[in-house]
């Protein structure tokens, strides 16, 4: 129940912030702060989110490599969040059963194991789902690391002065 509240709020509080800033047209990636979510530039355009990872594998398009990170990343992020759903809608199911069976018979029942078996199952899946998502995050920035780091290095200046050794 905490973990759900923390999201909420955690989207209340994020969807006013947001940055004026754009970074320079550059086939680079970078990640900025639209409409109070982190999002992917690259050349001025931009791709999806950061949060889920969508968008990505078309700002890396062209690298085998960063195209593989960034769709596990993605991919993981998804299922996690699904796994996570499911899993709290297996608690609440077993909620309802605990209730439910404490209102017909205030003894022991088979309903009893049931209800603990879903409440114990779903925190299980929830917590997996929560483990796939903090997986898939370093993907994500391993994405874009490998694609930028791709790129032919900007020229550097030389330094003025003479230099010493």
């Amino acid at each position: 129940m905490r973990r759900v509240l923390g999201v909420l709020l955690t989207l209340v509080f994020t969807q006013a912030c947001t940055s004026s800033y754009e970074p320079a047209r550059s086939p680079r990636i970078a990640t900025v702060m639209d409409g109070g979510q982190p999002t992917f530039v690259k050349d001025g355009q931009h791709f999806g989110s950061q949060v889920w990872g969508t968008g990505l594998v078309d700002a890396v398009e062209g690298n085998p490599r960063a195209e593989h990170h960034a769709r596990v990343g993605r991919n993981l992020i998804a299922g996690g969040f699904a796994l996570s759903i499911v899993g709290l809608a297996t608690e609440i199911g077993g909620l309802v059963v605990a209730v439910h069976d404490q209102d017909q018979s205030p003894g022991h029942s088979s309903a009893s194991g049931l209800a603990v078996g879903l409440i114990v199952g779903g925190l299980v899946a929830a917590l997996a789902g929560g483990v796939m998502i903090g997986a898939g995050q370093p993907h994500i920035y391993d994405a874009i690391n490998i694609y930028n780091d791709s790129l032919e290095a900007p020229p550097t200046t030389a330094p003025l002065g003479p230099r010493l050794h």
